[in-house]
């Protein structure tokens, strides 16, 4: 079985759905503390006159003092900015309509915590895209994991646990682990390798590495599903 393992980004890019797909598990990493400079609440959209801003979720005040599976979201009208940041998309994207609809079904739900919305927003899209890899949250698993390990530690004592063949991590953070500590312990260390990934824009700049939204504003669940299952 192959196992991977990232903290619950806020609309990651297509690449990590192209990851969830070569996956057979995926471990939502929602036991860290949650920082609001990190992607778990905020990522990037194309703009037509900064050529990317950033959209993203409020976090109630004191969150950081918890982990992302206990940060609450913060009791404002967020949905409606968040949309209304996405209007640079709706004369020039031709599935600007399609992608709102996915989105709407990612955040529209009655929930009050970072870690449940983003993970609806990994299995919605995930599911839309036609990825059948079975999504996990740790909080809700009953593993019996330290208090604390190094960086390159939490995947080896989850993988043993779940009886993961392999594991693979994102394509950073390299130096942080130790291939041969993971064979030792049964486990094939793997580093996911994106592939190339660019799109013809109209009226608004490509950037690459967007969040997934952008990418299905121009290629559609359809252009996208055959990128991420490649």
């Amino acid at each position: 079985m192959k196992l991977g393992i990232m903290q619950p980004y806020f609309f990651p890019y297509a690449q990590q759905f192209r990851h969830i797909a070569q996956c057979d598990q995926w471990i939502v990493f929602d036991t860290v503390k949650f920082s609001r400079k990190s992607w778990t609440s905020r990522n990037r959209v194309a703009n037509r006159d900064t050529e990317w801003g950033y959209i993203s979720v409020p976090v109630a005040k004191g969150a950081t003092n918890g982990t992302i599976a206990q940060a609450e979201i913060g009791q404002t009208d967020w949905r409606s900015t968040f949309f209304n940041q996405l209007r640079s998309y709706e004369t020039v994207a031709p599935y600007y309509l399609q992608t709102i609809g996915i989105l709407r079904n990612c955040i529209e739900a009655d929930v009050d915590t970072l870690g449940t919305l983003n993970t609806r927003i990994l299995r919605t899209i995930a599911s839309s895209l036609g990825i059948q890899t079975e999504i996990k949250r740790l909080s809700e698993m009953e593993l019996e994991l330290p208090t604390a390990a190094e960086p390159g530690e939490w995947a080896l004592i989850i993988s043993k646990q779940m009886g993961a063949s392999v594991y693979s991590n994102a394509p950073g953070g390299r130096h942080l682990f130790d291939s041969d500590r993971y064979l030792k312990n049964g486990v094939t260390l793997e580093f996911y390798e994106p592939a190339p990934l660019e799109y013809p824009t109209v009226g608004l700049p490509f950037v690459p590495d967007l969040a997934v939204i952008d990418t299905l504003m121009w290629l559609g669940r359809d252009g996208v599903s055959q990128f991420v299952l490649s």
